[in-house]
């Protein structure tokens, strides 16, 4: 009788033991259906930041890429027709999440699933950038971190105006054919009149024309380029920062990438910090995909940079103090 038991008994145990098994094997492989498509419209600074702090937070999260994570990845490479297919591509792989960065990428993917959650990494305003008619009520599935960059348009121009003191007038390039444009430079220009600084204006209606204008503008001793958010203006930074370093003239750009890329300063929202509330976003929605998505965010964190190496070329002599006071020194 203890031997039929016992033999009963070890039966019982080995049939536990297969279902913890095949439990632990069930749970293993819901987790590997963890899957997130990135939109990317190229792979400048700022998205490297971005998907750096996305990828630091999952991991944090939990979320380990090829154990229990697959990234599916689509980068434009500066190609804005290539955006929409790419979203097209990520939809059909069945992503569970999309996340984005920029104005392009985001249209891109909301075009392509109005299901999909997509949490997005944005510099300025989403409703001023056309992502949504009102940021209190935002798609259904659409969330991200804004970093509302207009809104330290005074700012920026006080840092510019400390770290150099001479300055007299401030000269601003700008879309005159986008209204989006056009209200980024009435913000600057309202922002320069409450700091005293006279603004000098160049609407311009394509590349060619700021060229032109660039390579035969004469400026007064204390001059200085600021720029405002523009499309038309980011495409020609190359070109902006080469005629800038020969003219001698300072640059006030509003994200890290352009002072690597030669501007004097800048000063705008961290990507990499972000990215960070994006990964926590995008795993929330990993745990809890029936849950309605979270409310759109405000960067919270801003850095200003400085390029010494062209304020050295320059002549420029920057007050120590205000170096002290900047979050990164390009020596």
């Amino acid at each position: 009788m203890i031997a039929k038991l016992t033999s009963y008994g070890a039966r019982a145990l080995a049939a536990f033991a297969l279902l913890i098994f095949f439990s632990a094997v069930a749970a293993a492989q819901a987790q590997t259906k963890a899957r997130i498509g990135v939109l990317l419209p190229e792979l400048g600074r700022a998205q490297s930041q971005s998907l750096k702090g996305l990828n630091e937070e999952l991991k944090r999260l939990g979320f380990i890429e090829r154990k229990n994570l697959f990234v599916e990845t689509r980068n434009a490479k500066g190609d804005r027709g290539a955006l929409r297919p790419a979203a097209d591509e990520l939809v059909a792989r069945k992503v569970e999440v999309i996340f984005t960065t920029g104005t392009r990428a985001t249209m891109a993917a909301a075009g392509a699933s109005t299901e999909i959650p997509i949490v997005f990494v944005h510099p300025g305003d989403p409703a001023a950038a056309g992502l949504m008619k009102n940021i209190s009520e935002p798609p259904r599935n659409l969330t991200g971190i804004a970093g509302f960059a207009a809104d330290k348009t005074e700012k920026s121009l006080a840092l510019l105006k400390e770290l150099i003191p001479e300055l007299r007038e401030v000269h601003i390039f700008f879309d005159s054919n986008n209204k989006f444009s056009r209200d980024n430079f009435a913000l600057a220009q309202a922002a320069a009149k409450k700091l005293g600084l006279p603004v000098v204006e160049h609407g311009v209606k394509s590349a060619d024309e700021l060229k032109t204008t660039l390579s035969s503008l004469q400026t007064a001793p204390g001059a200085a380029l600021f720029h405002v958010a523009d499309d038309l203006v980011q495409g020609e930074a190359e070109f902006i920062f080469t005629t800038a370093r020969k003219k001698k003239l300072p640059s006030m750009f509003n994200e890290e990438s352009w002072a690597i890329l030669g501007a004097t300063a800048a000063y705008g929202p961290s990507y990499l910090d972000m990215g960070r509330r994006a990964g926590a976003m995008i795993g929330r929605v990993l745990k809890n995909p029936q849950s309605a998505l979270p409310a759109i965010e405000r960067a919270d964190k801003f850095e200003f940079i400085v390029n010494y190496r062209t304020a050295n070329f320059m002549g420029l002599q920057l007050p120590s103090a205000v170096l002290k006071r900047a979050d990164k020194v390009i020596r």
